[in-house]
């Protein structure tokens, strides 16, 4: 029996048609994956297959997470489906990080959060510095620092080394909690603290430190904690 292909879908839920005719901005995350994928198997159209890719990976940003060989345990989806999947998860990663040969330019700090929403849902904790200069432009980022699973042990010198080389003005530091919740806890304000003491020492500014969870982070700056910190 032939794989059930997008034709066997109504055509007005067709993903191809409706890309085409309303624009990809249109479409779902599921109906974007199942054009990746073009089609399913004898018993599920790309669609479905494609709801199953996004029930594994827990949502779009876990699907980075997934390897060729957790993809390919999903039904309809082979070696090749898998690789180009992860190709295209790649390539935005890198657009979502400008890696093109040209500053960034941030107007905002939900803007900056937002921008690396994608590359900071990891399974482990990782802690990242953005370099900006003094047009609030992305100089380059760092990560600094990988740890456990619940922990991730960061040293003012390991923040500002990297921002004193590249002759940084400014640095907005992140890290995720690998729970999904972004809630600070008390050693993520100490924290806060000492890298906003060091920064003055420096003349370096420490703009926010974000902290990812699952679809959702919280901002020191936008929090108003930071300036309640640098009081302290």
């Amino acid at each position: 029996m032939e794989s059930r292909t997008m034709k066997t879908l109504p055509e007005g839920l067709r993903p191809y048609e409706r890309l085409e005719a309303y624009g990809p901005e249109t479409l779902s995350d599921t109906e974007l994956i199942a054009i990746l994928l073009k089609s399913g198997n004898r018993n599920r159209n790309a669609v479905e297959v494609a709801q199953d890719v996004l029930t594994r990976s827990e949502g779009l940003y876990g699907l980075g997470e997934l390897s060729v060989k957790a993809l390919t345990e999903i039904s309809g989806v082979g070696a090749v489906k898998a690789i180009t999947l992860l190709a295209a998860f790649e390539l935005g990663r890198r657009i979502s990080k400008g890696e093109q040969g040209k500053k960034t330019k941030i107007s905002s700090i939900e803007q900056l959060a937002s921008l690396y929403a994608p590359v900071m849902h990891l399974p482990q904790e990782h802690f990242k510095v953005v370099l900006l200069d003094r047009k609030w432009q992305i100089l380059k980022d760092v990560t600094v620092s990988v740890g456990t699973v619940d922990k991730a042990i960061v040293h003012p010198r390991e923040v500002f080394s990297p921002a004193v080389v590249n002759r940084a003005s400014g640095v907005v530091v992140m890290h995720n909690h690998p729970s999904g919740d972004c809630t600070p806890s008390q050693a993520d304000r100490d924290t806060t603290r000492r890298l906003s003491a060091a920064g003055n020492i420096l003349g370096i500014v420490l703009a926010d430190h974000i902290i990812y969870g699952r679809d959702r982070y919280y901002s020191f700056f936008l929090e108003g904690d930071l300036e309640e910190l640098r009081s302290e």
